[in-house]
């Protein structure tokens, strides 16, 4: 058994100047999986695996040196077993996590689609309507349609939005200063709500005009040349930073979603019956609550905010 890991470990130590001369030309023949780089070939055939072979043989000379002829014909054609089984349990392992993912996805989508007491805006509807603002999700609806965008968004800020008018009209009369500031308000929030969604649906194109899809099948097929796969790789970390913008941006929807929720609660639970001077103060105090969660998540810079 010694004896068959001394040959082992010197014929794999000898085979490993080979695969790293080939990997240094071409790194994809050469690796299992993940990104074809030199520096991986240079770090796994000009480090680890020569120091593995080193410590194998060592540890196995207190026998004696003997290497057989069996040990060294293994060590010699290992890596041509190793390296497309370790690819293809990556393949496995990667396709696995991009299912699971692709669960999820669908999963929080189906979640969305069903959240209780959601208006959908009719896209079909005219859209000169009685308030522009409106009109402005409907036209942000289409256009995240457009470019193959989850739509559902618009439709939970189109709901927020009229509980929020439905409340206000229950709890104040049209010419008191309370509603009016509260509309002024919900306008500020809402425009920046579209400009999120105007960004998410720009970002969504320039995706589409890099063409994902093409990159990855690309960077995965190992008979890419080396220049193609490092112009291919410098487009792809485009392809991720719109992803995370992306990320980011719904993040900040969601966040002002709750605080639509939030203030409408607050609404809810005023009374404003007797017009006291506590009612006023609870009113001013829920609006400023209000104005201070959504100016929160603002997303734009240069945009309004309250102090």
């Amino acid at each position: 058994m010694l004896s068959f890991l001394q040959g082992f470990s010197i014929g794999l130590v000898l085979m490993c100047g080979p695969w790293l001369l080939t990997g240094l030309l071409n790194p994809a023949l050469v690796l299992p999986g993940g990104r074809a780089e030199r520096i991986r070939v240079i770090k796994r055939y000009a480090f680890v695996l020569p120091f593995l072979c080193f410590l194998l043989g060592l540890t196995s000379l207190w026998g004696g040196f003997g290497p057989s002829l069996a040990g060294w014909l293994s060590g010699l054609g290992i890596l041509f077993v190793w390296v497309p089984v370790e690819r293809g349990i990556r393949g496995y392992i990667e396709r696995f996590k991009q299912r699971q993912h692709a669960k999820r996805v669908k999963a929080e989508q189906k979640v969305w689609q069903q959240e209780r007491a959601t208006t959908s805006l009719d896209l079909d509807a005219a859209a000169a309507q009685a308030d522009p603002l409106v009109a402005k999700l409907q036209a942000m609806k289409r256009k995240l349609k457009q470019v193959q965008l989850d739509a559902s968004q618009p439709d939970r800020f189109y709901t927020r939005y009229i509980k929020l008018q439905s409340l206000l009209e229950q709890r104040f009369e049209p010419g008191e200063l309370a509603i009016q500031r509260a509309q002024s308000l919900i306008q500020d929030v809402y425009q920046s709500v579209i400009r999120r969604l105007q960004h998410q649906a720009d970002l969504q194109q320039q995706c589409l005009s890099l063409d994902p899809e093409f990159i990855r099948r690309k960077l995965d097929n190992p008979a890419t040349a080396p220049s193609e796969r490092d112009a291919l790789q410098a487009r792809w970390v485009l392809v991720d930073n719109i992803y995370q913008q992306q990320s980011q941006l719904q993040a900040e929807n969601e966040k002002t979603l709750t605080a639509l929720d939030t203030t409408s609660m607050a609404l809810m639970q005023l009374q404003t019956q007797d017009p006291g001077v506590s009612d006023a103060d609870k009113v001013m105090q829920a609006l400023e609550l209000f104005n201070q969660r959504v100016s929160r998540y603002e997303y734009t810079p240069n945009s309004r905010k309250s102090s």
